[in-house]
């Protein structure tokens, strides 16, 4: 696949979107089930200092060489302030459906 193909494929099915909603709703159950951890990451949190940008785009294989898992993979950056907070990768099957997500520190 030429990267035209994948650019407009993440364009067409909404990946950015789906990446950056599933990051607010996975930073807000975080906030919820672990509140000192998220004050210790977030200190004064504010939700206008979080900064969320699409850091890269990636096609998959993890079965080589079978060729039978194949995903596309948003990775965001998130900033708050100035300072590097988190990584967040939400994976795709090549239809566009959420296969999973995960939120690291």
């Amino acid at each position: 696949m030429d990267v035209k193909k994948l650019k407009e494929m993440v364009i067409d099915k909404g990946l950015e979107e789906k990446s950056i909603l599933g990051f607010w709703n996975s930073l807000n159950r975080y906030s919820a089930e672990k509140r000192e951890d998220f004050e210790n990451v977030f200190p004064n949190y504010d939700k206008e200092l979080v900064s969320v940008y699409v850091n890269t785009v990636s096609l998959t294989m993890t079965s080589w060489p079978d060729e039978d898992y194949i995903h596309i993979v948003l990775r965001l950056e998130i900033r708050y302030g100035s300072q590097f907070a988190a990584d967040y990768r939400m994976v795709f099957n090549l239809d566009g459906t959420i296969e999973d997500d995960y939120l690291t520190f």
